[in-house]
């Protein structure tokens, strides 16, 4: 066994055959697509009819705007008594509502319009509360991606094997390919800012992303006959 160009070779039979395991490695650079932000509401009362009705607003108008759930998913909403305690007795002081959602944009002006219509028919009792936004890959960019890189990785190994053939002087061809898994998309810097509680008047910081793929590449080579 015998290290050669940064790769393994392994002779079979001698002058006869050798086999080359190499690792390869392809990668592509990806942009941000999707705007991801979460978006919560709660509200404190006595009345749990009132409170269920204020978020099943909201719920109605998200699924009007998002009837076909593209950019928008969960809408599922708890509602839990609240109590106080004073001198070691529970006192029952109302219920507590609260709705949350995740969603994936196309763009900053589409979140505000998102934002902005909810606004419209939330009750003055209901408090929203917006998180981070970000930017980032969907997972959409991120399969196509790893398809091409895979078809790119491919063609990689046939071109290594003509190179091997060249400087062994043998007949060299890629034996097996094994994939070592799909690594996830890697940020090339930090990214996001935080949400203000209005609606935002400046898009969030976009970053490039690495996506890549490896593979574990055997190549068998084979002495020319004359």
């Amino acid at each position: 066994m015998k290290k050669w160009c940064g790769y393994l070779l392994v002779p079979l039979l001698a002058d006869a055959s050798m086999n080359i395991t190499a690792n390869e490695q392809v990668s592509a650079m990806l942009k941000p697509d999707v705007l991801r932000g979460n978006m919560s509401f709660e509200e404190q009362g006595k009345n749990q009819n009132s409170i269920k009705a204020h978020l099943n607003a909201i719920v109605a108008e998200v699924k009007r705007i998002d009837p076909a759930g593209r950019y928008c998913h969960g809408g599922g909403y708890t509602l839990s008594p609240r109590y106080s305690y004073k001198e070691n007795k529970q006192e029952f002081i109302g219920y507590s509502g609260n709705l949350s959602f995740g969603c994936e944009f196309l763009s900053i002006d589409q979140y505000n319009d998102v934002s902005a219509a909810i606004d419209k028919v939330s009750a003055a009792t209901v408090r929203k509360n917006q998180g981070e936004l970000v930017w980032g890959v969907s997972a959409k960019q991120e399969d196509e991606t790893q398809s091409r890189l895979r078809l790119e990785l491919l063609r990689k190994g046939e071109t290594q094997a003509k190179g091997f053939s060249k400087e062994t002087g043998m007949e060299c061809a890629v034996a097996s390919v094994n994939f070592g898994g799909i690594p996830n998309a890697v940020p090339m810097r930090a990214k996001g800012v935080m949400m203000m509680a209005s609606v935002p008047t400046e898009s969030p910081i976009q970053s490039e992303s690495e996506s890549q793929l490896s593979a574990t590449v055997d190549y068998i080579c084979s002495k020319r006959v004359p």
